[in-house]
């Protein structure tokens, strides 16, 4: 009876037995030795209840000074339900970390192996950090598999398998749901972001050098941002050995604290201590010695330094307390800073170590934002502090005059030195933006690229003529789907002088940090034009919106297909696209679409225009400076403003396109009252174009007219499509005929249901129609009409891309998330549908179906 209860259960409910992510952290078995075959039965066999295999290494009794070797042998189930769910996808394994040397092997078939032992030694170490294998779905079966994993390592060394990893535990499942774990975005944003803090404060100490703490905060700053490369995947992407790679991060890691402590220590001491110089030989001493030892020897050594940071942090704590104690305003509010760095540092030491059961979360990326936050707000408040005391002075400037002439001197000479200051800051400022404002890092040959920038605000420094202000040209190229594109933006943040730099620095540094990932990582260069421009507006947009509406950006952002001439790109309430072709000057645009990136509450999708460029067209960007000139000013001060958007457009066609002159001659229409950037882009290429025509407009006296005509009459479309596919062998056809031919030939195959010859027609004429919507959406339908969901989605999302109010693509794309299980995706879908045409026959049957 109870036998038939369970098979019940287990036929009622196989999804809660079998269903992925498959559980690798418990229920192994272990033996010494490399076991490539030997079923884990009978003795010398441990059992693993769960991971790490550490928990168990001392029932493993190696002998001394032998190479350690263990074998892993894991069953695990698969069943019918696992295998349909990854049809569209791959079967992935995700192991957290394995040390030292090791080989993964399911069902007997190796599928990876990392590291080299040769003569019972290794001499390529092999372990990693969260180890991401594809398992080909021939290696798996449904019902019982096998994983089976060989380790070795020197005496002295870790022999492990960890269970977990940054909250990643050992599993097999769907590589989409897998592949989240080399998803590092964030920790590449804080990267450069703790970079450029760094470098920030480097030039400070350039400038000032009697504030060393400026120059050991910058050092900080940089070594934990190489730190935390070291500990991305990127770090992999080298080729290195790994126990090289170890040596240089060990050497990097030890030395942090020391740059920490150094600073606190100046900051508040205006001195180093001999406590802080003799850590600092320590930690020295250490860096430099691991990296002559043995991986036993190096790992015994970081136990030794991770003994001495906790000893470091309460070091740290007693000069901050002390200042705090002296009545020191800024130790107070550095405080909490250095309270939740040392935090996250130390849970980070703890959970790396094991002394503690803790988990290792890497959280000491973002310990150091709060850092940063609290020593931005020290700056903050000593430039207020001065602020304050300027006002008061100049407020009581008249009584001061009579009574006390000395004493105004000297304040006037303070007044004089905060100048300085301030121009210096402006100038550590607009160093950072020179790297980023640069249109010059593109090599395309196909596009020629000028610019022009000049910024409203100007400062002399040290006898040095600098500007600073809120516009942002940044140009450079990428390759998408193996096709190299042209990127480009030209930006305008909101405010003067300062604020706007703020913006533009950060708009700078998200951009190419995107740019950046797109160029590293392959995965990112498989998106369509479309979805790239329309991921980047919204990372900045996610960027900006986190300043609550106090910083807007208006922006063009856009890509240029080098080969085509394919323009792709989108407007957020930037002056518009001027194209200057055959000597006329006209815009791109003709409405407003989308809202500054920063907007909070922006309504609308974003739309992606596509343009195609012919030979010698030329393309103008600019900022709103073009517009906003000074007409002329009355004696009391009124200024007569331009408010004719299409001035730029008469000064364009009397320049003739030439940059230079395009200057000059809005300079003689009226003065700047505004930042100005113009970017020209010339695409200099030449690429095929086909007319738009069909079979029937083809002249009667063409052979092709005369063939077609009483097949296309009698309406057989079975006899049509034999009929083009005879005339398509020819080879005497005109390349517009034959692509018009193959156009209709989709046509009709989607009309007799032959999904597969519609994708081989529309994918062949698609770069001849590149802006023909209703290309995209035959080719996504044809795809998942042959069931390639993915592709069909892809196409999908691109045409939405272009058009996000496109009914029937929108219904197409509910279709296929429901074909791909998505069905929180299709729903969002219908929604944004039932806001567009609530009374569509196909919505409300696709409402009524989703209940």
């Amino acid at each position: 009876m109870m036998i038939r209860t369970f098979c019940i259960c287990f036929l009622l409910f196989p999804i809660s037995i079998w269903a992925l992510p498959v559980d690798l952290t418990k229920n192994w078995n272990v033996k010494k030795g490399w076991l490539e075959s030997e079923i884990p039965t009978g003795s010398g066999w441990i059992s693993l209840e769960s991971l790490p295999l550490v928990s168990i290494k001392s029932q493993l009794d190696f002998p001394l000074g032998d190479l350690q070797k263990v074998t892993m042998v894991k069953p695990f189930l698969l069943s019918e339900i696992d295998f349909k769910e990854t049809e569209s996808d791959v079967f992935a394994l995700h192991i957290p970390y394995l040390s030292n040397v090791y080989k993964v092997y399911i069902n007997g078939e190796i599928v990876n192996a990392r590291g080299i032992v040769d003569n019972n030694h290794i001499v390529r170490s092999g372990y990693k950090r969260n180890i991401l294998i594809k398992l080909s779905r021939n290696s798996l079966r449904v019902g019982k598999n096998e994983i089976r994993v060989l380790l070795a390592a020197e005496p002295g060394e870790e022999l492990n398998y960890y269970k977990v990893f940054n909250d990643f535990g050992s599993s097999i499942d769907r590589y989409t749901v897998l592949q989240k774990i080399e998803d590092e975005y964030i920790a590449f944003m804080l990267l450069f972001l703790y970079f450029f803090v760094g470098i920030y404060h480097a030039l400070f100490y350039w400038k000032r050098r009697n504030e060393e703490y400026n120059l050991y905060f910058a050092l900080f700053a940089v070594f934990l941002s190489i730190y935390m490369y070291f500990r991305s995947q990127a770090i992999y992407r080298w080729g290195l050995d790994p126990f090289t790679a170890t040596k240089m991060e060990y050497f990097i890691v030890f030395l942090t604290p020391t740059w920490l402590l150094l600073f606190v220590d100046t900051f508040f001491r205006k001195r180093i201590s001999p406590i802080t110089k003799g850590y600092f030989v320590f930690s020295l001493t250490l860096a430099f010695i691991q990296i002559f030892v043995n991986r036993a020897n190096s790992v015994m050594l970081l136990r030794v330094w991770q003994g001495s940071v906790l000893a470091f942090s309460i070091v740290l704590f007693y000069i901050t307390i002390r200042a705090i104690l002296k009545n020191n305003r800024d130790a107070k509010r550095l405080l909490i800073g250095i309270f939740f760095l040392m935090f996250t540092a130390i849970w980070d030491i703890l959970g790396a170590s094991g002394m503690i059961p803790l988990q290792n979360l890497n959280l000491s990326r973002f310990g150091f934002l709060f850092f940063v936050l609290g020593i931005a707000v020290v700056l903050a408040n000593r430039f207020l502090r001065v602020h304050k005391q300027v006002e008061e002075l100049n407020a009581n400037l008249e009584r001061k005059v009579v009574e006390r002439t000395n004493e105004l001197q000297e304040t006037l000479t303070r007044v004089q030195e905060l100048k300085i200051q301030q121009d210096g800051d402006y100038f550590l400022t607009s160093l950072l933006l020179d790297p980023l404002n640069d249109s010059k890092k593109s090599r395309s040959e196909m596009i020629g690229i000028q610019s022009y920038t000049k910024q409203k605000k100007e400062f002399e420094f040290k006898g040095k003529t600098k500007e600073i202000g809120g516009d942002l040209i940044i140009c450079d190229d990428i390759v998408l789907n193996g096709k190299k594109y042209f990127v480009f933006i030209n930006g305008d943040a909101m405010g003067k002088s300062i604020q706007g730099a703020g913006g533009a620095l950060v708009l700078g540094v998200v951009f190419l940090s995107f740019i950046k990932r797109t160029q590293v990582i392959l995965e990112s260069q498989s998106k369509s034009p479309e979805r790239w421009i329309k991921e980047c507006f919204y990372e900045l947009q996610t960027i900006f919106e986190s300043f609550d509406g106090s910083m807007l950006v208006s922006v063009v952002l856009g890509l240029v297909e080098e080969e085509t001439g394919v323009l792709y790109y989108l407007n957020a309430e930037h002056p518009w696209t001027v194209l200057y072709r055959d000597g006329v000057a006209s815009f791109l645009e003709d409405e407003l679409e989308l809202r500054k990136i920063g907007t909070k509450g922006m309504a609308g999708d974003v739309r992606v225009r596509v343009f195609v460029l012919e030979k010698g067209d030329v393309i103008f960007i600019g900022s709103d400076g073009r517009d906003d000139l000074i007409l002329e000013s009355g004696p009391d001060g009124f200024r007569v403003m331009n408010e004719d958007e299409t001035k730029f457009l008469q000064v364009v066609n009397e320049s003739q396109g030439a940059i230079e002159q395009i200057v000059q001659n809005l300079q003689s229409v009226g003065s700047f009252s505004d930042d100005l950037t113009i970017l020209r882009l010339e695409w200099m290429g030449t690429a095929k174009r086909v007319g738009n025509i069909s079979l029937s407009s083809i002249d009667s006296d063409h052979f092709v007219y005369s063939e077609l005509q009483g097949v296309l009459e009698s309406g057989n479309a079975e006899e049509t499509y034999r009929t083009i596919e005879r005339m398509l062998v020819s080879e005497s056809l005109e390349d517009d005929v034959r692509i018009n031919l193959l156009r209709e030939k989709a046509k009709i195959s989607l009309l007799l249901k032959r999904y597969d010859s519609a994708v081989e027609s529309l994918e062949s004429i698609f770069p001849y129609f590149v802006t023909d919507n209703e290309v995209l959406l035959q080719l996504s339908y044809a795809y998942r009409k042959s069931r390639n969901i993915r592709k069909a989605v892809d196409i999908g999302e691109r045409l939405r891309a272009r058009d996000p109010k496109h009914i029937r693509n929108l219904i197409n794309l509910i279709e296929c998330y429901r074909l791909q299980k998505n069905e929180e995706r299709a729903r969002k879908i219908l929604k944004r549908l039932g806001s567009i045409a609530p009374e569509n026959l196909q919505y409300l049957k696709l409402k009524e179906s989703f209940g």
